[in-house]
């Protein structure tokens, strides 16, 4: 069972694991060179035949997105592409993540050198 008590060395190790994490983060952010934000939906409408039966047509994909001034915009997705922009809006999704998670640890890091240069740490 760990052990609490104040080790001098223990704040210098978060300070490179989290240096290490920003480092780890801004290779990741560069490695993803192209992404999207939205989703895709997909309908199918009814069609009748000539007999009288009901089918269903083939799905039409949109990609829906905020465009200028928070306006949505919606835009018809061929069935080939579909799976290349599932893959952009996944991009999309793990850059976000990534972005929130590194903005977090820079905010940690600078707030933690202000307090060293204030003479509080």
């Amino acid at each position: 069972m760990p052990t609490v008590g104040i080790d001098t060395n223990e704040g210098h190790d978060m300070k490179k694991d989290a240096e290490t994490r920003i480092r780890e983060i801004q290779a990741e952010v560069a490695a993803i060179d192209e992404f999207a934000e939205g989703s895709i939906a997909s309908s199918r409408k009814p069609y009748r035949l000539k007999d009288g039966t009901v089918r269903l047509a083939s799905p039409q994909y949109r990609f829906k997105s905020k465009g200028a001034r928070g306006k949505q915009v919606s835009k018809y997705i061929p069935p080939s592409a579909v799976a290349r922009v599932k893959k952009l809006i996944e991009n999309g999704r793990r850059y976000r993540k990534l972005e929130a998670e590194y903005s977090r640890l820079v905010t940690e890091a600078s707030l933690a050198a202000l307090k060293k240069t204030a003479g509080e740490g």
